[in-house]
């Protein structure tokens, strides 16, 4: 259950960048950044109720399905990445 946290944590930045950049649909971010907090709630719950058998995170990993899928067979958007390298070389 302690890696819960370091899960749950290192999902939250993930989600919050996914969602900010543009290369991969905001979805993705925002079911990684819900199943960040569905593993610090399973955290938090066993700490408050150890006997609880219910996890939150079971629910909530759609996010961290999805994106290694998505980035499979669609990838990351390259004409915006490529149009934000060039303005970011010209700055």
């Amino acid at each position: 259950m302690i890696a819960h946290i370091f899960w749950g944590l290192w999902l939250l930045p993930m989600g919050y960048l996914i969602f900010k950049s543009g290369y991969i649909p905001r979805i993705l971010g925002v079911l990684l950044i819900i199943g960040g907090f569905g593993y610090l709630i399973d955290f938090v719950t066993f700490l408050l109720f150890p006997d609880f058998e219910v996890t939150i995170a079971e629910f909530t990993f759609i996010g961290e399905l999805l994106l290694p899928l998505w980035l499979l067979f669609k990838g990351v958007d390259v004409a915006r990445w490529k149009k934000r390298a060039l303005e970011s070389a010209r700055a």
